[in-house]
């Protein structure tokens, strides 16, 4: 499966940008991230991780412009849905067929990353084992499964 950019680093090369208990609380209490944050200026292309179809884009929320795309390959037996969020544009709708590669979008600063600093504008991007999980880790799995260590400090170039 390929990488949602064409040049793909954790935003900030930190920890706390990936999946799982990495971030905390004002408390200091651990706090969930849902998927990995890559480093994308504005107006980045953002394209489709595998064939799938649309499943659904809204614009609304801490996630600002995002899209789900339903993916047509299992991973371990489960249909995985593609989450890109915080989109400037799209250029998919929903119930639309996409081949992996298509490009889906352009990153922006919407919903919660609205006004970032220039080092930590991104795209958040999860993996799905349900299209709408709601708040938490659960109905998601960790990038990691499917690409393996997060590139924290190394690029991957997809051609």
């Amino acid at each position: 499966m390929r990488y949602p950019l064409a040049r793909n680093i954790i935003r900030r090369g930190s920890l706390n940008n990936t999946f799982g208990l990495v971030r905390r609380n004002s408390k200091g209490e651990p706090k969930p991230h849902q998927g990995w944050d890559f480093a994308a200026d504005i107006g980045t292309a953002c394209y489709a991780v595998g064939a799938g179809t649309v499943h659904s884009t809204r614009d609304g929320g801490d996630y600002g412009v995002q899209v789900v795309l339903t993916l047509d390959k299992p991973h371990k037996g489960k249909t995985l849905h593609a989450f890109y969020a915080h989109l400037l544009s799209l250029d998919v709708s929903t119930g639309q067929r996409v081949e992996e590669g298509d490009q889906i979008g352009r990153t922006g600063e919407s919903g919660n990353a609205r006004g970032m600093p220039h080092d930590d504008r991104h795209l958040h991007f999860e993996f799905r084992t349900e299209p709408t999980p709601g708040l938490g880790l659960g109905g998601r799995i960790s990038p990691f499964e499917v690409y393996g260590q997060p590139p924290l400090t190394v690029a991957v170039e997809v051609v």
